[in-house]
């Protein structure tokens, strides 16, 4: 794989789950990964179990950045647990060494602000992620589509990426998805990954959907109903949600439900927590007790709940709360959890969607290391198949010929083309033009091969 991409010096800050498992992926991406720990404990563990460079000591000093080799990285990443860090590791590596990018983790929307003005004058590319504004995107955006156990938004929200559990009542149960296009002869609907059993499939037209596989639907947002029809999601008239903890992830999302009008409740198990919540919020209700209180929730009518959001900070109490919400009759439970076992068993053990920001950062960050063209992406569920956006670059392989000609590797899919306001499904004899928005979507392991077709030479 090494051979198939240009090798970059990258420099990580911080191994938590984010950090290594950038680690790994870039690394097997084939660039030159160091990582730097503060943890002896973590930082020989690291060593022994990973094919990077690792270096033990405080990543916010300068001496230790020397060590690791950044006056020689193209790319740092500041994941540490600490905002403060993260900003402080982004500076010293824009300001002191010059590195041309930077990506920095931050939770607090006014760090992220703090960070853009301290480095505005330098020449490095900066870029900060935030796992909280990730994780209520993610959640609006599902919460927009019924029945969904992950949505993923593109092409300025024109496009969603939504995947549904198929049932066997379902149009699509049987179907090959070279005859989606029976059910969707002008509108731009295309299944673009299929999870079944163990396996990620990116289907080719004469692969067959089958009820019980996980398949993800490119779609036109406005023909979102029709195919809602099609895949059997029943209708649910209730319009009410429940947020389970005022965190800044509940509060924030509280606020964007009531800004569309949403019917909220929010519980918070802390009481001065519930209270800034109920003198931040207008019109949401906000409730002082626990989230897994069943004669609370029984007391709120919570089988009149179209939906369940638990995001406290303590993710196994997010997942009792959920299981219990569904037992108690919610139409819907979506749950912050970021054990990458329990992500992987979304739909099979009682909750309807997981939200992992682990997950949504490093999706964020991998799309911000991509290249040329990139504009967005995301990883789905397992992190085992990324999407990504990008904007079309003349004298590209992508922009060659017709996309039969073009050879995309298998498993990798053209899921959509957007040209100026209209959106396309692309057949084989379909060329894209520079300029187009085209979604690509890929295995993880592929994904360090896209450059090969979207940049220019």
């Amino acid at each position: 794989m090494g051979e198939d991409v240009e090798s970059r010096n990258i420099l990580i800050v911080g191994a938590g789950q984010v950090g290594r498992t950038l680690a790994q992926r870039l690394s097997g991406d084939g660039h030159d990964v160091t990582l730097v720990e503060d943890d002896a404990g973590k930082a020989q563990e690291l060593h022994d179990g990973l094919d990077v460079q690792v270096v033990e000591g405080n990543g916010s000093t300068a001496a230790v950045l020397r060590e690791a080799g950044v006056e020689s990285a193209s790319l740092v990443v500041a994941s540490t647990d600490s905002d403060e860090i993260n900003m402080l590791v982004g500076l010293m590596a824009a300001q002191l060494f010059q590195v041309p990018h930077v990506v920095v983790r931050v939770r607090d929307p006014r760090h992220e602000s703090g960070f853009a003005q301290l480095v505005a004058a330098q020449s490095a590319e900066h870029v900060t992620v935030n796992p909280n504004t990730a994780a209520v995107d993610r959640i609006a955006t599902l919460l927009e589509v019924p029945g969904a156990l992950d949505v993923v938004s593109f092409m300025g929200g024109a496009l969603l990426v939504a995947g549904f559990k198929i049932r066997t009542d379902s149009d699509f149960a049987g179907l090959r998805v070279s005859d989606m296009q029976l059910l969707f002869a002008s509108t731009p609907t295309l299944a673009v990954a299929i999870h079944r059993d163990d396996d990620w499939i990116i289907p080719h037209g004469s692969e067959e959907i089958r009820a019980g596989d996980l398949v993800y639907f490119a779609i036109a947002r406005h023909e979102l109903q029709d195919v809602l029809s099609l895949v059997g999601v029943p209708k649910d008239k209730r319009h009410r949600v429940l947020v389970a903890g005022a965190s800044r992830i509940g509060l924030e999302l509280a606020r964007r439900l009531e800004s569309l009008d949403v019917r909220v409740l929010v519980i918070e198990e802390d009481a001065e927590r519930a209270q800034h919540a109920g003198e931040e919020l207008k019109n949401a209700v906000v409730l002082h007790g626990l989230v897994t209180d069943q004669t609370l929730l029984e007391n709120e009518e919570i089988e009149g709940v179209s939906t369940f959001v638990a995001v406290t900070p303590d993710h196994e109490t997010n997942l009792v709360a959920g299981l219990l919400a569904k037992r108690l009759g919610v139409g819907r439970a979506v749950v912050l959890v970021d054990n990458p076992a329990l992500v992987a068993m979304v739909g099979e053990v009682g909750i309807d969607a997981i939200i992992s920001p682990r997950s949504l950062t490093i999706g964020l960050t991998l799309h911000h290391i991509r290249g040329e063209g990139v504009r967005s992406g995301a990883a789905l569920l397992e992190d085992q198949v990324e999407i990504v956006e990008v904007e079309a670059v003349r004298g590209s392989r992508l922009t060659s010929g017709p996309l039969s000609e073009v050879k995309l590797p298998r498993g990798v899919l053209v899921g959509a083309i957007r040209r100026g306001s209209e959106l396309l499904v692309p057949r084989g004899r379909d060329q894209v033009a520079p300029g187009d928005r085209v979604l690509l979507v890929t295995t993880v392991d592929l994904a360090p091969k896209l450059g090969d077709f979207t940049e220019a030479p």
